[in-house]
C-alpha cells in the first residue's frame, strides 16, 4: 500500500462509524412501554444485541435479513428475543428506538472531515435492511460521504465479493489503492477476496469513546 497511495476508503456503519448508547437506548425502550430498567440492565443488553448480531452476520440462515426490510425487521425482533429479560413488547420497543439512538464515536467526525479534505473518496458499505442515510444526515456526516453500498440495495451481503466490487464501481476506485475498514474479520475483512486491504478494528462498545481511526489516517498518509 506504500507504493500506491489511497485515494479511496470504505468504511462499515454500525460498530465502526455509529454505535448505540447503551442507557440512551435502553431507557428510551423502557419509557415507551412504563418498565424499569435495574442497574446495569441497559449495558448488558446493548452487549448481548451487539454480539448476537455480530455472531449471526454470516450466518446463511440470517444473510436474508441483510436483503429484505420486512425480513430484517422481523429477524431483529427475534434476535431480540433471545436477550434475558426482553419480551415481545419490549422488543418492540427496543427496535422502534434502535435507529435514533445510533450515534457516531468521538472520532468519526473528525476522522472523515480529515479523508475528505484530502481528496479521498468515502464509502460505506453495510449489511443493513434499513436506510442508514438518516443517521449521517441526522449528524451532518452524510455530506462526506460519496457512495452507500448497502445489502438491502444492492442485493449482495458481506462476504461476497460482488458488495465490494459493486462498491468499487460507486466509486470508481481500484482495489489496490482502497482500504476497507471494519470490526467483523470474516464479514469486513471478506474485502481482500476483491483485492482491497482491511483494517478490522476491535470492538469498542460505547459511541462516547474514540474509535481508532488515527490508524485509517496513517494508513492513508494523513
Amino acid at each position: 500500500m506504500a507504493s500506491k497511495p489511497v485515494t479511496t476508503v470504505l468504511f462499515d456503519f454500525a460498530w465502526t462509524l455509529f454505535a448505540r448508547d447503551p442507557n440512551r437506548w435502553v431507557g428510551s425502550a423502557a419509557a415507551l412501554i412504563g418498565r424499569e430498567v435495574a442497574a446495569g440492565d441497559a449495558q448488558r443488553i446493548a452487549a448481548d444485541f451487539a454480539e448476537l448480531l455480530r455472531t449471526t452476520a454470516t450466518d446463511p440462515a440470517h444473510i436474508a435479513r441483510d436483503l429484505d426490510p420486512q425480513v430484517w425487521d422481523r429477524a431483529i425482533l427475534a434476535v431480540l428475543r433471545q436477550i434475558r429479560g426482553v419480551d415481545l413488547p419490549f422488543a418492540r420497543a427496543l427496535h422502534q428506538t434502535h435507529a435514533e439512538a445510533l450515534e457516531p464515536y468521538a472520532d468519526t467526525s473528525s476522522t472523515l472531515a480529515a479523508l475528505s479534505a484530502r481528496g479521498i473518496r468515502l464509502g460505506v458499505v453495510s449489511n443493513i435492511g434499513w436506510d442508514i442515510r438518516k443517521c449521517f444526515a441526522r449528524h451532518g456526516l452524510d455530506r462526506y460521504i460519496d457512495a452507500f453500498v448497502l445489502s438491502y440495495e444492492v442485493g449482495f451481503v458481506k462476504p461476497d465479493v460482488q458488495i465490494w466490487r459493486t462498491a468499487l464501481d460507486a466509486l470508481e476506485a481500484q482495489p489496490d489503492r482502497t482500504l476497507m475498514v471494519g470490526d467483523h474479520p470474516s464479514g469486513d475483512g471478506g474485502s481482500v477476496a476483491a483485492g482491497i486491504p482491511a483494517l478490522v478494528l476491535p470492538m469498542t462498545s460505547s459511541p462516547a469513546q474514540l474509535r481508532g481511526f488515527d490508524h485509517v489516517l496513517t494508513l492513508a498518509g494523513i
